[in-house]
C-alpha cells in the first residue's frame, strides 16, 4: 500500500462512494467518511470517520480536523450536497478537494438551471421543460424534483393530470434507452476519458446491469456540453433517447456516479485514473471492453 498519499473519500455508504473506495483501497491509504455509523465503504478503508451531514455549521470544522489527523492530501467527495459546500469552502481545507466550480455544481445540481443553461447554447440536446407543466410540449411529461438523487419523487403522468408544485421542473416524456455516461475530466476542463453504457435494469436509480458501448454521437454530446459547462474531475452525464432516438440530456451528476463498477469492470478504473492524472499527471491508457455488465452482491462480515 502507498501510505505516501492518503485519499478521503466522502459519501461512504453511497454506491458512488463505496466503489470509490474499493477501488483506490487497492493501492493507497483510504480514510472513508459517511455521516451514517453503518456505511458499506468503512469495510474497505484503512480507516473511518463519522461526520456531520453537509448542512451542518460544523462539517467544514470536522472535515479540516480529520485532514490533519489523518494528513489526508487528497479529499474525493461523493454526494451532491458535500459537493455544493466543498466548491465554495475548500479554501478552508489543507487538502486539495477534486471538485467542480462553483459555478458549474449550481448549474447541474438544479435540473430546471441545467436545462436552462444548456438550452440557450446546445438546444438540439435539451428536451421540452417548464417549471409549469403546460410548457412542455409532450402530451406525456416526466414530473422531477429540481434537486434530488437517484429516482427519488419522480412520476410519469399524462400532462392534463399534472398539477404544478414549488420545486419541481416538467419535461418531455423521452421513451427510449437510458444512457449514463462515466467521464473524467483534467484540470482545465478538457474530457480525458468518456466511457458510454445503456441502463439495461436499475434499482433505486441506480444501474445493475449496463451494456458498454462506446457510441461516437453520445461521446460528441459529451464533449459539446463539457465545452460550454466549465468542469475539474468525475462527472456523469445521463441521457435518453426520444421517440425518434435521438439522445436528450436528463441529468449531470458532478461526481462519480452509482454504477461506476460497470466502468471499471469494462477496463476504465476511474478513481484510480483520477489519481493518475492529477497526482501524477499520467494520462489514462485504457483498453475498454464494450459488453454487458451485471452487478452481483457480495456479503462480508461487519468491522468489529
Amino acid at each position: 500500500m502507498e501510505e505516501s498519499l492518503r485519499i478521503a473519500v466522502t459519501g461512504a455508504g453511497g454506491p458512488a462512494g463505496l466503489n470509490t473506495i474499493r477501488s483506490l483501497a487497492e493501492k493507497y491509504y483510504v480514510v472513508a467518511l459517511d455521516a451514517n455509523l453503518y456505511s458499506e465503504g468503512f469495510l474497505f478503508a484503512s480507516k473511518h470517520y463519522l461526520v456531520p451531514y453537509a448542512r451542518d455549521p460544523d462539517y467544514i470544522n470536522r472535515l479540516a480536523g480529520i485532514v490533519d489527523l489523518e494528513d489526508i492530501s487528497i479529499i474525493i467527495p461523493t454526494v451532491d450536497e458535500e459537493i455544493r459546500v466543498l466548491s465554495r469552502e475548500k479554501a478552508r481545507l489543507k487538502a486539495e478537494v477534486i471538485v467542480h466550480p462553483p459555478e458549474s455544481v449550481e448549474v447541474v445540481l438544479d435540473k430546471y438551471l441545467t436545462y436552462s443553461f444548456l438550452s440557450k447554447r446546445l438546444p438540439d440536446i435539451v428536451p421540452s421543460f417548464g417549471i409549469d407543466p403546460e410548457d412542455v410540449e409532450s402530451e406525456v411529461i416526466v414530473e422531477k424534483p429540481r434537486c434530488s438523487r437517484g429516482s427519488r419523487n419522480i412520476s410519469i403522468l399524462r400532462k392534463e393530470d399534472a398539477i404544478r408544485k414549488t420545486g419541481y421542473v416538467y419535461v418531455e416524456y423521452l421513451p427510449g434507452r437510458e444512457w449514463t455516461v462515466d467521464i473524467l475530466t483534467s484540470r482545465n476542463g478538457e474530457i480525458v476519458i468518456a466511457i458510454p453504457r445503456i441502463r439495461l435494469k436499475t434499482r433505486g436509480g441506480i444501474s445493475i446491469m449496463g451494456e458498454v458501448k462506446l457510441d461516437e454521437h453520445i461521446l460528441d454530446v459529451c464533449r459539446r456540453i463539457a465545452s460550454v459547462l466549465k468542469f475539474r474531475g468525475p462527472l456523469n452525464m445521463q441521457f435518453k433517447e426520444d421517440v425518434n432516438g435521438v439522445p436528450k440530456l436528463t441529468e449531470i451528476n458532478p461526481r462519480f456516479s452509482g454504477g461506476l463498477d460497470i466502468t471499471i469492470a469494462a477496463g476504465a478504473d476511474l478513481p484510480k485514473l483520477l489519481i493518475d492524472l492529477w497526482v501524477y499527471d499520467k494520462i489514462p491508457e485504457v483498453k475498454i471492453r464494450e459488453g454487458i455488465y451485471v452487478k452481483v452482491w457480495h456479503t462480508y462480515r461487519w468491522i468489529e
